[in-house]
């Protein structure tokens, strides 16, 4: 049986942190990744439906040619975004690092029936439970609070020897994220 309340305990790890904000970085691009192809199949489409209105005396092998083009020039494109993103949010993450290091922080996490709730150095959070929803990727556990955008926070299995409770309290008061 579930108990009414659980508190959680965890210790700032430089090392563990820069894994879990690279791994999160990784996983937001394997979401974005199907919304791309889903666009990219769009403008296909829409290039298909313009070349047949508007052929005029060109072949189907330019139109081939011109697909190929556009092809090639969506994944470049796609590439320098996914780099220059990943620069700037390594410079974000060394900058959150940076700042984290300063102080010697607990983070504390409070699981109850009607709320959860964050309390460390940088930030206080508490929400009720119809706001917060659950990911599990490997042995990483992703808490996301809508706060009008969502704040996600992450727990490894390493950080903690309560992984399992904490586990069991989301499943049984918040939704799985899917």
């Amino acid at each position: 049986m579930l108990e009414n309340s659980l508190k959680v305990l965890i210790n700032f790890n430089e090392k563990i942190t820069r894994r879990q904000l690279e791994k999160y970085y990784y996983h937001s691009w394997k979401k974005k990744f199907p919304s791309l192809l889903k666009n990219f199949l769009f403008i296909v489409l829409l290039l298909i439906i313009i070349d047949s209105v508007f052929k005029g005396d060109r072949s189907r092998i330019d139109f081939f040619k011109i697909l190929g083009y556009f092809f090639l020039t969506c994944i470049f494109i796609s590439l320098i975004l996914f780099y220059f993103n990943k620069a700037n949010y390594i410079s974000k993450v060394n900058q959150y690092i940076d700042g984290i290091k300063k102080f010697s922080y607990v983070t504390e996490l409070y699981f109850d029936d009607t709320s959860f709730h964050i309390k460390s150095e940088p930030y206080d959070l508490r929400s009720i439970w119809k706001n917060v929803s659950y990911e599990i990727l490997n042995e990483t556990i992703y808490i996301t609070i809508e706060i009008g955008s969502p704040f996600t926070f992450i727990i490894d299995k390493d950080e903690t020897n309560q992984y399992q409770e904490i586990l069991d309290f989301l499943k049984c008061k918040s939704r799985l994220k899917k």
